[in-house]
């Protein structure tokens, strides 16, 4: 049995992932449509909101702290979630 070395000067050992290249690697982006772009800033907004419920326990549209927090997270969030869709709608255009 004879074992031949393969490897000669210069040559570089890359065990990373199957021939894919930096520059294709950071070429590789991640495209949202519409819906998820609404849907990812309504849930931000949503979040946001709940920070912004300390701050409105002085603004009561229901007897309830829970449904009145509810509420005006539902408010932002479609809003910001509707503005954000029709921009997308309207780039694409």
């Amino acid at each position: 049995m004879r074992i031949v070395n393969n490897l000669t000067a210069g040559t570089k050992i890359c065990f990373c992932n199957s021939g894919i290249s930096n520059k294709q690697k950071n070429s590789i982006s991640f495209k949202q449509n519409s819906i998820q772009k609404g849907a990812s800033t309504a849930g931000a907004w949503f979040g946001f909101g709940i920070g912004l419920d300390f701050i409105s326990r002085k603004l009561h549209f229901a007897k309830s702290p829970t449904k009145n927090s509810i509420i005006i997270n539902g408010i932002l969030g479609l809003g910001a979630g509707g503005y954000t869709a029709f921009k997308s709608l309207k780039d694409k255009a």
